[in-house]
């Protein structure tokens, strides 16, 4: 009962400026592009604000909040994409992305390696002699004049 009224509790508890704003992280602002509703200075944003402090001092919980806006605007009001729906592509195409790459590389370095001693033979053309016939041919034509 006294850890109710110690500093320590009273110091971790948020104000109720603290949900606002971190609820407005949470929401996008519908007029502004790529801004959240705390980052907006529009009048819409601050209305929003308004609303979700209202909400708050009703005593309504955060998620009840977010779920007021989301009835209102739709999932796109949010910032983050709720992990539900074809949404989840969102969440999991990243990883899946990465994955592949690296798998795709390693056997781009594994294919390209070769063995020291496996070396290639490329034939001549037709028509041209190979390096190791061209100097056999010398050797015979040098061998007639010693």
């Amino acid at each position: 009962m006294l850890f109710l009224f110690s500093p320590a509790a009273i110091a971790t508890e948020k104000t109720l400026d603290d949900r606002v704003n971190e609820i407005a992280y949470l929401l996008m602002c519908p007029v502004c592009q790529g801004q959240s509703v705390a980052e907006s200075n529009s009048n819409l944003a601050n209305d929003m604000r308004q609303i979700v402090r209202k909400q708050l001092e009703e005593g309504k919980t955060n998620q009840e909040v977010l779920d007021y806006f989301v009835k209102r605007y739709g999932d796109s009001i949010l910032a983050s994409p709720p992990k539900k729906g074809i949404n989840w592509l969102l969440w999991v195409m990243p990883g899946v992305a990465v994955v592949l790459g690296a798998v795709g590389i390693a056997l781009f370095l594994h294919k390209s390696r070769r063995p020291e001693n496996d070396v290639e033979f490329i034939p001549a053309a037709p028509g041209e002699e190979s390096e190791s016939e061209y100097l056999k041919k010398v050797d015979e034509e040098l061998k007639k004049y010693e």
